[in-house]
């Protein structure tokens, strides 16, 4: 077994038993049926790099995102107050298209390359809000605000404590090398 894969599963190890732990959170809070929304920063964290200085704008847009869902809100209302509930292209349809318009006019024309420009962040805070709205979840903003850090924590948690624990075995550089992917490296995985 090369190094690479011998570090990777004291990584997987620790992984799994950092984020089972720090899951547990959601029951001490009272909210085990939330568990599922700590996931979805961490899929968000790692499709975005892994890369610690993504997370400022991973937190701000999630709440712009939510903030975007509550202008959703009031454009359709006052498209519907005018066109009539039973117009769904006015209603509906026309609302959406220029929300949608106008958060990639602002976000990814005149904030390109700020922290107020995480397209993904910002559909996600949307579409998470968008869900306990339709579903009518007894919980709001807040709430998933929280759900949404704490789930940014076990992300650090996670490649954080993978770190330390391989790094403690293994040696610092060796895993951090064995981190990196392989096309960085050079290197081919074994199959």
């Amino acid at each position: 077994m090369t190094d690479r894969r011998k570090i990777k599963l004291v990584q997987a190890l620790t992984g799994a038993v950092v984020l089972t732990i720090l899951m547990q959170g959601m029951t001490l809070l009272g909210m085990p049926q939330y568990t599922w929304m700590l996931f979805l920063p961490l899929l968000m964290f790692f499709a975005l790099g892994a890369d610690f200085k993504n997370i400022p704008s991973m937190v701000i847009c999630y709440a712009v995102g939510e903030l975007w869902c509550v202008v959703n809100s009031l454009v359709t209302m006052g498209f519907t107050s005018v066109f009539g509930a039973t117009n769904m292209v006015m209603s509906n349809i026309v609302p959406t298209i220029i929300v949608i318009f106008l958060i990639l006019t602002v976000h990814e024309n005149l904030f390109e390359g700020k922290i107020f420009s995480n397209i993904p962040c910002i559909f996600m805070g949307m579409a998470t809000s968008f869900f306990t709205l339709f579903m009518q979840q007894p919980i709001g903003y807040f709430h998933l605000f929280g759900f949404w850090c704490y789930g940014i924590v076990l992300a650090v948690c996670l490649v954080g404590g993978g770190m330390l624990v391989c790094g403690a075995i293994f040696g610092k550089e060796r895993a951090m090398a064995a981190m990196m992917p392989p096309q960085a490296q050079g290197e081919k995985d074994e199959h």
